[in-house]
């Protein structure tokens, strides 16, 4: 029997059996042994059972006295089990049990663990852990020391979990093989591989699962930093052109802004230049709340790098974002001699013109021929942009360009090291002087129809001028539900507010008509726009002022944000109401989280609450967003991370089977 062995070579596990472990992918040997227990239960302190009845619950040991089964009235199987110790004797009551009374010997010493129930003024045990005391306590498998307990699934208890990895332990020693070497383990003052593993699933003391912890957090931060540090190799191997800096060009546009730039903004803006005026392409995030100025920063970039003779491209998610861009630009860069191109249609060919501004989808790095002069590009939302389309730029280009990515995503410090470690990164927390606080409300359902009455006059008493956005979520990810939602409150406002210019949209609609409702709503031709999330990245509508987000609870707070961040785009005033669904109203934890959000306007804040309460595949979606889903390690231990890359760099460079070790490390 090796690791890869089918876990139908482990004695009493057939294709039935078999069948329920791979619910809980477990397939082989190390998958079963590599099914770590998730909490551990102490059951090491063994009472008497007048201590027992005093504690009202624990870990007792007593002698059967007597095993009955009977049948109730309405078919039930009740085995009463009658036991004793020097202090007093019970009565322990289990249901459907009735193999009881063959397996349990009369005059026997059991170990049992129990709560007292309290029903009608008496004390009853119901189904209390049962298992036979050994002679040697350490032969105990469930009862009588520290206890593993695991994931579980239908028919497969952490009983029975115990049981089958407890006949692998003899041989974990041979199963298990420890992929990196001693001097390593020495250095970082780690556990032997198939010493953790045995550890784990069965300590004898805390300490001894703190140490097992350890090496597993180790193992799997590991694998991430091994990704890290290949990228950060691959990238001293390339060389950029570098970009003459512009100084008195760059003072010029900063002084033809109707505003002035903020100290984070000037900050990441001193470094990004003197980055992209190196021979070593910049590899730079640009992490900024929403509203603070992040665009403003690239397009210094962008001015430089055009100014010095070369060409820039910026990327972007979706082609209404990529048109908002343009325009933004345009704008910018209107008293600049500096020419700016769309791209959003693959019929649509760039001009071989050179040293310009492309602006377009991901689309135009497959579709389009790209200028040789290509210097700078400059990705809007990096969960949406990979290491493969990275890669594929390289094709395209003599020199690697320096790379400039921006994301609205708060993430914290601890996600920005796993998501982006090879990475530099800067981050924009503070808001430009001219832009309002948004009042954020956390508003009962009770106070919906309220809470829409005073946007309806809010907006009749700005003279039409302001506008709102009426959010709903993809209700179980449902777009059919969700086009239901939109329409019936669509058809709901409509009726009662029958002089509101109201328009609706949803992901359903062609991006073309989805362009046309938003430009309709920027030229007024509505006054509330009813959405689901499709709104929630990019859109830039100064004169919304106010938005309603319903059935808030379904949302992250992190996504809350980015959608509240869509309003408060000029100096007015604005406001956000955040109303969870009836069933949701007496939540408390749902009433905790919105008050929270309500009360924190900073993105970065609110990512972290959220994260801390949620985990970060809750909060960021860990298919969408690449987020290893760790069994052991936590996301915010950047110390053993740290620790990691250091390791995976010295391998990296010295040992030729990192696949090897990769394949063994733990999983």
């Amino acid at each position: 029997m090796d690791s890869n062995s089918n876990i139908t070579q482990i004695k009493g596990i057939g294709e039935a059996l078999a069948s329920k472990f791979e619910k809980l992918n477990i397939f082989t040997i190390k998958d079963l042994l590599f099914h770590i227990p998730y909490k551990y239960q102490d059951t090491s302190e063994v009472l008497s059972i007048e201590q027992f009845l005093l504690a009202g619950k624990g870990t007792f040991i007593a002698e059967i006295v007597s095993v009955k089964t009977f049948y109730t009235r309405f078919k039930k199987q009740i085995t009463t089990v009658r036991v004793k110790d020097d202090t007093g004797s019970l009565s322990l009551i289990y249901f459907n049990q009735p193999y009881l009374s063959k397996t349990l010997g009369i005059g026997e010493l059991y170990l049992f663990n129990a709560q007292v129930t309290l029903k009608a003024g008496k004390r009853n045990i119901y189904n209390p852990k049962i298992e036979k005391l050994k002679d040697d306590v350490s032969q105990q498998t469930h009862l009588g020391k520290l206890i593993s307990v695991y994931s579980e699934t239908k028919g497969l208890s952490s009983r029975i979990l115990r049981t089958k990895i407890k006949e692998l332990k003899p041989d974990v020693k041979k199963i298990i093989i420890d992929p990196l070497d001693s001097r390593i383990l020495v250095q970082n003052n780690l556990l032997t591989l198939p010493d953790s593993i045995e550890k784990i699933h069965f300590p004898e003391t805390n300490d001894e699962i703190i140490s097992a912890r350890e090496r597993l957090s180790f193992d799997e931060m590991l694998k991430i930093a091994f990704r890290i540090e290949k990228e950060v190799l691959e990238q001293k191997k390339e060389k950029a052109k570098p970009i003459k800096i512009d100084a008195k060009l760059t003072n010029q546009f900063i002084k033809s802004l109707p505003y002035t730039l903020t100290d984070d903004q000037n900050s990441s803006l001193e470094t990004i230049l003197d980055e992209i005026s190196k021979e070593k392409p910049m590899n730079r995030l640009l992490n900024g709340d929403v509203g603070s100025g992040k665009t403003v920063v690239s397009a210094i970039a962008i001015l430089n790098t055009i100014s010095a003779g070369y060409s820039a491209i910026l990327i972007a998610p979706t082609t209404v974002l990529a048109t908002q861009h343009f325009e933004t630009f345009k704008k910018l860069f209107k008293d600049f001699d500096l020419q700016v191109e769309l791209c959003i249609s693959s019929e649509k060919t760039i001009t071989d013109a050179s040293n310009k501004l492309i602006i377009g989808t991901h689309a135009i790095l497959y579709q389009q021929e790209l200028p040789s002069d290509l210097n700078l590009v400059v990705i809007d939302e990096q969960h949406r942009f990979g290491v493969e389309q990275r890669k594929y730029l390289k094709t395209k280009t003599k020199n690697t360009p320096h790379y400039l990515t921006m994301t609205a995503t708060p993430i914290p410090r601890s996600l920005t090291e796993i998501f982006f470690g090879n990475l530099d990164v800067s981050e924009i927390k503070e808001k430009p002087a001219d832009r309002k606080e948004i009042k954020t409300y956390y508003t009962p359902y009770t106070k919906r129809n309220d809470c829409f009455d005073w946007i309806v006059k809010k907006i009749k008493d700005s003279n039409f001028k302001e506008q709102a956005f009426v959010i709903y979520p993809l209700i179980e990810e449902s777009e059919k539900t969700a086009v239901k939602s939109v329409l019936n409150e669509f058809t709901s406002l409509q009726e009662k507010y029958v002089n509101m210019k109201i328009a609706f949209m949803h992901g359903k609609l062609k991006p073309k008509n989805k362009e046309q409702i938003l430009n309709d709503f920027r030229d007024k031709k509505y006054n509330i726009l009813i959405s689901t999330t499709v709104i929630e990245v990019g859109i830039d509508i100064p004169d919304v002022t106010m938005m309603v987000i319903e059935n808030a609870e379904r949302f992250g707070l992190a996504q809350l944000h980015q959608l509240r961040g869509r309003i408060g785009r000029n100096d007015m005033q604005s406001y956000c109401y955040v109303i969870p669904g009836q069933e949701a109203t007496e939540d408390p934890d749902v009433k905790e989280r919105l008050q929270y959000f309500a009360s924190h306007p900073s993105g970065f804040e609110v990512a972290d609450y959220d994260l801390q309460r949620r985990g970060p595949g809750e909060v960021y979606g860990t298919r969408q967003s690449g987020i290893p889903n760790f069994k052991v390690a936590s996301i915010h231990d950047l110390d053993t991370l740290k620790k990691a890359r250091k390791v995976a760099r010295e391998l990296l460079i010295t040992d030729n089977n990192v696949d090897d070790i990769l394949e063994n490390l733990f999983r």
